[in-house]
């Protein structure tokens, strides 16, 4: 089983890097750290922001369940 602690971990992280006094998310700000740090494109991590404001984890974590369970790991658009 896939174990995504440590991208949590480094997630939370990023987020709280990009969390300003206000308590809002500086959004560009987790695109830069995902570029910086994660090593993502800046298409890949424009494309995870929108995805993450968009659908949420309720629907993220059922969709990464049911890509585990097809056993697909990286989708057709080639991120």
């Amino acid at each position: 089983m896939i174990n995504i602690k440590m991208t949590l971990c480094e997630y939370q992280n990023y987020v709280s890097k990009a969390t300003g006094k206000n308590q809002e998310i500086d959004w560009e700000k987790v695109i830069d750290l995902l570029c910086k740090d994660g090593d993502w494109t800046t298409e890949g991590a424009e494309i995870l922001v929108h995805l993450v404001r968009y659908y949420g984890s309720f629907v993220l974590r059922n969709a990464f369940a049911l890509a585990i369970a097809a056993k697909i790991e990286d989708g057709r658009s080639g991120l």
